[in-house]
């Protein structure tokens, strides 16, 4: 069974600037960052376990797409896979790193 895909508005958010940063030199290397990123996110469909899973937060993991990271939630019993944020490697810190109240 695979799991359904869902993206957080800040994850959106995250990979629209990601393309519009790419887009401002070359529209066919936008599209192909933009693509490349959402071809690895969609494995998560099958596999919503590959990541590494962040030790504070309960279900949230960490895929690396270089120089990108992922963070995604995984709801095992809903089948759902959620896509929290995207940011690229060189920020020191996300801001998943730390417990936040739900």
């Amino acid at each position: 069974m695979d799991f359904k895909i869902f993206f957080s508005d800040k994850a959106i958010g995250d990979l629209n600037r990601i393309v519009e940063y790419f887009a401002a030199d070359s529209p066919d290397s936008a599209r192909l960052v933009g693509e490349s990123l959402m071809a690895h996110i969609r494995c998560l469909a099958a596999m919503p376990i590959i990541g590494t899973p962040m030790a504070k937060r309960a279900n949230v993991y960490k895929l690396y797409h270089s120089p990108y990271a992922v963070f995604y939630r995984v709801n095992r019993s809903g089948g759902t896979v959620e896509v929290l944020h995207v940011f690229h490697g060189v920020r020191r810190k996300s801001v998943l790193a730390t417990p936040q109240a739900s």
